[in-house]
């Protein structure tokens, strides 16, 4: 909303692609189109998961290593999904979807930077399990983890950032 709109009669819900004159029918379809596919992929990434932690076997670290680096690949495709939620209901004005997308991606900044703690104690033993060729993947392994445990709190926190200012705004 910019200041003078409530002068000017406009409805605050109203986004700027809707004041630039696009067809407001198109406009709803695309917006539910990018929502319920960011909710699938959410959903589906999600799932991915899940599953990489079944079946339970914590105490065993070379599980608790392996999950965590497998976790990890798969936050992407959550991420993707959360941000399209985010996107969608920042133009619909959706306030509810971005608050609880919000906190969904501070739920996975918080489940990253715990698994990072967990993960990053289990390197040692990983290193010294290993030789050879072997050592050569899981240094790649570790390297790319390493990044990804930089970058998705950064990126979830943005998306929860762009949440919570939607869910403020509406």
């Amino acid at each position: 909303m910019t200041p003078g709109s409530v002068l000017r009669g406009e409805n605050p819900k109203d986004s700027g692609a809707r004041r630039m004159g696009a067809p407001t029918e198109a406009l709803d379809r695309a917006l539910s189109l990018v929502r319920w596919n960011g909710f699938i992929l959410f959903l589906l990434g999600a799932t991915d998961i899940g599953l990489t932690w079944l079946p339970l076997n914590f105490g065993n670290r070379e599980w608790g290593f392996a999950t965590i680096t497998a976790s990890f690949n798969g936050m992407p495709i959550i991420l993707i999904g959360l941000m399209l939620v985010v996107v969608a209901c920042t133009l619909d004005g959706r306030r509810w979807w971005g608050f609880g997308a919000g906190v969904v991606a501070v739920g996975f900044l918080l489940l990253v930077v715990g698994g990072t703690t967990l993960w990053a104690t289990n390197v040692p033993l990983a290193l010294g399990s290993v030789e050879g060729i072997a050592l050569t993947g899981l240094k790649k392994a570790i390297f790319k983890t390493s990044v990804q445990s930089v970058v998705l709190p950064i990126a979830f926190g943005i998306v929860a950032y762009h949440g919570f200012k939607a869910f403020k705004a509406g």
